[in-house]
């Protein structure tokens, strides 16, 4: 049964079993309540936090930034008194995680949620194990602590070992640890695609896998519980589908009541235990292993969290998937024409859907595929599951045929790369199922052969305007050079010719120990390596001193930049002045540092020690060419501001804004190009004039940086704006108020008068509508897909969006796709092949690239474009 509230939330019981999606319904414990989707009024953007009530809307970041708040709030209607503690390290997709978990807390500071972003991830999740250990204290303040580590699969890699020892330390009864981990199959916004499902289980934990926003707060309640039930930590997956999805959720107090598991008559009580020395851990480890593992298999059970969303008695054929795959099966099964429950059941179809693959329970799978004749299992990159079917059935009498990376003769069925979604799974499946109900699927289209031009350039991520990466990784003619993690590692992108010979990319803060093993066996003398300040204060620092003990000849190039810009602009944890990092790195053995900057001005009065330089910006190459020489470990710190966190700063009020402009005297101007050879920045643009094709400064873009100024050019102009000139003293006028700095007395503009404009057509469905927006970092995608999630909400319609991000923030590709539906929420929510009502182009160049073309259909799809 399922609960749906009419107007005024008079509750009426709707006759029912598990929803077409396999949403948990409340003929289950687990299940939630769910509200009619009624036009909403009164709503305030900060419900998705603190409404307890009602509808909201928000991504799958803010829904798991809601979930400790919303487990003290439970907490305390029990009679419990808690806290809840977070900490990890930033990145995609789970970026703006530790922000959002902030903003959270503001909504309700009466609450004791504490956050503290992690120096690194190692670190983090020790701190994490450290609020498990403190219930064990005589001098506890709080019943339990809710301990939350967040990190991306790479900063699980790292983690591993103090992860493991969190983990056999264990969680407390009152409290329970979660790590949330943030994969990204595709490497959107990674060096290499990841899957961390393997490595947690090997660790011990629990998987929990949820499909959208609203099942990573319902699977992250259920993942604190189990924690609880059983004193494992337990590893919520997130992949950038869902951490950067959209939908409305349906809340009310009661939606969630957990069984908990019972070990031999009684509620197993576990006590973290701190002393990990042996053979202390050996009995830890059986224990695990017999007991808690066991407990874990109970509750996943007992609260059906793997389980059977269609059946039918006579199925030939049943399939298992689990998250965000679930989702994209029920997608490609509607496609083929069997969308409802009935329609699957009909065909003989039995689908199992997994909450949480790992630790794996035999007993469901066993009764799963009674009577089948196969089972396909569908699971992104590795063959986990389906490997351990096979071994659950084995050694029974009659078993299906099992099958899934690969079919019964050895080819290939679903691949073991990438990510999976329905239009990858579509022709597979088809295959699989024609034999029997062919008759029953949707005809294969006989489609027009689409004839992609290719473009002559197609949107890259690249450095902002004004970017110090603009200047500061361009190196000497012959230089080899290390990158690494960060924004300056777009400077692969660029001419080899400014950026140098690239011979690799390490993992995270291993840059420059790739030398160590290359030195003795190349005739290069001498490498140039990139580091990003949020590098060097995570374990970067580390790397120098594994190459000094090594006495390689290599020079580090330290961006100090002033913050963590690639995740979205984080101040760098155990952050230190320059002053103060350059007697460190010559007392651990750097042969010479040098220093660069924008404005050397600030370096007036600095105490620096000896032989330490401070050279203007404009002598970077002769600062590297002279550091090369030098025998051993030498340094260059490049000291200037991201320009993206200066353009909040200065739109926020909190740095000066120069009053200063160039423009470029087209007149004068020969459009050679130094000024953008010598700036490489983005806002000095080509542009067509009644003179020929000249050159502009896109004054819309512009961080104020001033380097195009440095080619021997006579065409620039530096204009100096009058007070109450420009938008801003437009905006002070209309409000009758005087701009910041202006004399003049303000003159009060008459409001404009706006044309009346007639309803629009409609010319798409209005029940049933699925729309693309195409666009670039900064040009407002993803804020206007948020606006329309929320009026639709709003509207009483259900929602489903994803913003697809990556590295768009860096003048990349942005991509927002938006469901919305007055029936039921789609089954997945990204679009498709051909399944774009709309696409909304923000940006041409990437709507006429083939993601942007892909969900276009001749005679369905309407454009709306932007020049």
């Amino acid at each position: 049964m399922y609960w749906k509230a009419a107007p005024k939330y008079t509750f009426v019981r709707l006759s029912g079993s598990v929803n077409e999606l396999g949403a948990y319904s409340l003929d289950r414990p687990q299940d939630y309540w769910g509200f009619s989707m009624t036009a909403i009024d009164n709503y305030r953007l900060t419900d998705r936090f603190t409404a307890d009530t009602g509808t909201v809307f928000l991504t799958g970041i803010q829904a798991l930034a809601r979930l400790p708040l919303e487990q003290l709030r439970a907490d305390i209607a029990a009679g419990l008194r808690t806290a809840a503690f977070v900490s990890g390290y930033p990145g995609s997709p789970l970026g703006g995680y530790g922000e959002a978990v902030q903003m959270a807390a503001k909504t309700q500071p009466d609450l004791p949620l504490v956050f503290r972003q992690g120096v690194n991830e190692e670190y983090a999740a020790t701190a994490v194990m450290g609020s498990q250990l403190a219930a064990t204290r005589p001098d506890a303040t709080y019943d339990g602590v809710i301990g939350v580590w967040y990190g991306k699969a790479p900063g699980v890699d790292r983690a591993a070992d103090s992860l493991r020892h969190a983990t056999f330390a264990g969680t407390s009864m009152h409290g329970g640890a979660v790590a949330i981990v943030g994969d990204d199959p595709n490497a959107k916004s990674s060096s290499v695609p990841s899957s961390s499902a393997g490595l947690m289980s090997d660790m011990h934990m629990p998987v929990i896998y949820p499909g959208d926003p609203v099942e990573a707060l319902v699977l992250g309640r259920h993942a604190i519980a189990l924690s609880r039930a059983t004193g494992l930590w337990t590893a919520l997956k997130i992949v950038a589908d869902v951490a950067d999805a959209t939908a409305n959720m349906d809340l009310h107090p009661e939606y969630f009541n957990p069984v908990m598991p019972w070990g031999d008559g009684e509620r197993y009580q576990h006590f973290p235990d701190g002393n990990l020395l042996t053979p202390n851990t050996l009995d830890l480890e059986r224990e695990i292993i017999e007991t808690r593992y066991e407990l874990a298999r109970q509750y996943a059970a007992d609260n059906e969290l793997n389980h059977v969303t269609v059946d039918a008695p006579d199925a030939w054929i049943g399939i298992m998937s689990s998250g965000i795959t679930y989702r994209e099966v029920r997608e490609a099964l509607s496609r083929l024409g069997l969308s409802t429950d009935a329609e699957i059941a009909n065909a003989g179809i039995r689908l199992l859907k997994m909450g949480m693959p790992l630790p794996f329970n035999q007993d469901t799978v066993r009764r799963f595929a009674t009577g089948l004749d196969e089972i396909l299992v569908i699971e992104e990159k590795h063959g986990i599951i389906e490997s351990l079917v096979k071994d659950a059935l084995y050694s029974a009498a009659t078993r299906p045929r099992v099958v899934g990376k690969a079919d019964e003769d050895g080819g290939t069925l679903f691949p073991g790369w990438g990510s999976l979604d329905a239009d990858n799974i579509l022709s597979p499946l088809r295959g699989r199922l024609a034999s029997r109900i062919g008759d029953r699927l949707v005809p294969l289209e006989t489609k027009r052969e689409r004839i992609l031009i290719p473009l002559a350039v197609e949107r890259q991520p690249f450095f902002c305007s004004g970017c110090p990466h603009n200047r500061s990784t361009e190196v000497p003619d012959g230089t080899v050079v290390g990158a690494g993690v960060g924004c300056h590692t777009m400077s692969i992108f660029m001419d080899p010719e400014r950026i140098g010979d690239v011979v690799g990319l390490t993992a995270m803060g291993n840059e420059g120990t790739q030398w160590i093993g290359m030195a003795e066996f190349v005739e290069t003398p001498h490498l140039a390596q990139n580091l990003g300040d949020g590098t060097y204060f995570h374990s970067g620092q580390l790397a120098i001193q594994a190459a000094i003990a090594a006495d390689v000849n290599i020079t580090y190039k330290l961006f100090y930049n002033g913050t963590v810009a690639m995740t979205g602009g984080q101040d760098p944890m155990g952050q230190l002045e320059i002053a103060d990092i350059v007697p460190t790195l010559l007392a651990q053995g750097v042969k010479r540092v040098l220093i660069t900057a924008d404005d050397t001005s600030r370096y007036s009065g600095v105490d620096l020690p000896s032989g330490v330089d401070v050279w203007e910006r404009d002598r970077l190459i002769e600062a590297q060419e002279l550091l090369a020489t030098v025998s051993g470990v030498t340094v260059l710190i490049h000291d200037q501001a991201c320009a993206a966190e200066a353009r909040r700063a200065r739109k926020r009020g909190l740095i000066e804004t120069p009053n200063l402009r160039t423009v470029i005297n087209q007149r004068i101007c020969e459009g050679c190009g130094d000024c953008g050879q010598v700036s490489n920045c983005l806002s000095v643009q080509p542009v067509e004039t009644p003179f020929g094709r000249k050159t502009m400064i896109d004054q819309t873009t512009c961080n104020l940086d001033f380097s195009c100024m440095e080619g021997d050019c006579p065409s620039f102009v530096a204009i100096t704006p009058e007070p109450d000139s420009g938008i801003r003293g437009w905006l002070a006028r209309r409000s009758g108020r005087r701009a910041i700095g202006a004399t003049a007395s303000p003159k009060v503009l008459a409001d404009p008068i706006l044309p009346t404009l007639p309803d629009p057509v409609l010319v798409v469905p209005a029940d049933d509508f699925a729309m693309r927006i195409t666009g670039i970092g900064g040009t407002g995608v993803v804020t206007v897909a948020q606006i329309i999630g929320t009026a639709a909400m709003l509207d009483g319609m259900e929602v489903r969006g994803l913003d697809q991000i990556g590295l768009s923030q860096k003048a990349g590709p942005v991509v927002s796709d938006i469901r919305l539906s007055r029936e039921r929420a789609s089954f997945t929510n990204r679009l498709g092949e051909e399944q774009a009502d709309l696409l909304l182009a923000f940006d041409q160049l990437v709507a006429a690239s083939p993601k942007g073309l892909l969900t276009c259909h001749p005679d369905r799809t309407h454009v709306v474009g932007s020049n």
